[in-house]
C-alpha cells in the first residue's frame, strides 16, 4: 500500500468480549498502542471476522467499494443468519467515500489487493463465479474491473477450504512481489494439481516468492500468511503462546527475511487459527475520507 495516511485499525467489540478470542484482543491492542497505530471498534458487527463483511479499499484516501455480504458458509443455514452482519449499518458512523457500490455477492476476504494505487491487481479465488452465477461471465469480470479500479485475478479455489478467500492464499510485499503459503511444502496427492494449478496463473505474470520454513510442520502453518501489516510493523499470528514453537521460530525468521525494514512481532493467536482466521482476518484497515484526494 502507498500510505498516504496511516490506517485506523478496526475490529469487532465481539474480538474483545468473546472468550475465545479476548485473549487475542488484549495482545493486539496493547501492541497496536506500542507502536502508536490508532485502534477503534465498528458499529452493528454481529461476529469477530470483520475483514469478511466491511467494504473492501479502493486506494488509502478514504475510498471503498460495498456488496452484498451473503456467504454460503452462513447463508445456507438458517441457524447462522444471526452471525450475518448488515454491511451498510457497520459502515453509517465511518467517514468513508463510496463511489459505487457493487450489485453481487462479494466476501472480503476474498480480496488481495497488489499495490494499494491505481492500476493495480486484485486478486480472488474462483468462487465468486459460483456465488453469482445469474450474471454473465464477461459482465461479472467487467463489473469487477471497473467497480475495484484493478485488474482481476481469479485463483482456484481449494475446495478442501470452504471459505474460498485468497488472504490465506497470497499476500503483497513491500517491494511488489506477491507472498505464496506454504503448498510448495504442503501440497501432497491431489493437492499437488491445485498447487501447480495455482503456480501457472501466477508464475510469468508476477514477481512472486513462495513461504518455507526449515523445520516439521504442523496442520496449521498455513496460519502465517494470514498476518497484519501495519506501518513499521508485521504482527504475525502465532501457534505457541511466547512463540516457543519450531514452526513460529521459523516464520519469524523468513518474516525477518521478507520485511527487513519491519519489526516482526509474534502474536499468540491459536484460539482464531483452530477455527480458521487469523490477525488478517479480524481486523479492517480505515482510512478515513479526504475529500482534497480525488481520483
Amino acid at each position: 500500500m502507498n500510505n498516504i495516511k496511516k490506517p485506523i485499525i478496526c475490529t469487532s467489540p465481539y474480538l474483545r468480549t468473546t472468550s475465545f478470542s479476548k485473549g487475542v484482543a488484549r495482545d493486539l491492542f496493547a501492541t497496536l498502542d506500542r507502536l502508536g497505530i490508532q485502534h477503534m471498534e465498528l458499529s452493528n458487527t454481529m461476529d469477530i471476522w470483520c475483514r469478511d463483511y466491511m467494504p473492501v479499499p479502493l486506494f488509502d484516501d478514504g475510498y471503498y467499494a460495498t456488496y452484498q455480504y451473503q456467504p454460503d458458509y452462513l447463508w445456507d443455514k438458517k441457524c447462522n443468519h444471526k452471525y450475518i452482519t448488515n454491511q451498510i449499518d457497520a459502515c453509517k458512523d465511518l467517514n468513508i467515500k463510496i463511489p459505487l457500490r457493487m450489485g453481487f455477492i462479494f466476501d472480503g476476504g476474498n480480496y488481495v489487493r497488489l499495490n494499494g494505487n491505481r492500476n493495480s491487481t486484485v486478486f480472488m479465488t474462483d468462487k465468486i463465479l459460483m456465488e453469482n452465477s445469474y450474471w454473465p461471465l464477461h459482465e461479472l469480470i467487467q463489473r469487477l474491473h471497473l467497480s475495484l479500479a484493478a485488474d482481476i485475478v481469479l485463483l482456484p479455489w481449494d475446495m478442501d477450504e470452504p471459505y474460498g478467500h485468497t488472504d490465506g492464499m497470497v499476500a503483497p510485499l513491500p517491494d511488489g512481489r506477491l507472498l505464496i503459503n506454504n503448498y510448495c511444502q504442503v501440497a501432497k496427492g491431489k493437492k499437488k494439481d491445485y498447487y501447480k494449478r495455482l503456480l501457472k496463473m501466477i508464475d510469468g505474470h508476477f514477481p512472486f516468492v513462495e513461504l518455507s520454513y526449515d523445520c516439521k510442520l504442523e496442520e496449521d502453518s498455513w496460519c502465517y500468511l494470514n498476518f497484519l501489516k501495519v506501518p513499521g510493523a508485521v504482527l504475525l499470528p502465532c501457534l505457541a503462546k511466547d512463540a516457543k514453537c519450531d514452526n513460529d521460530q521459523a516464520a519469524i525468521d523468513k518474516f525477518t527475511e521478507l520485511f527487513p525494514d519491519d519489526e516482526i512481532i509474534p502474536i499468540y493467536a491459536k484460539p482464531l487459527i483452530k477455527r480458521g482466521g487469523g490477525l488478517h482476518c479480524v481486523t479492517w484497515e480505515y482510512f478515513p475520507y479526504n475529500n482534497r484526494c480525488m481520483p
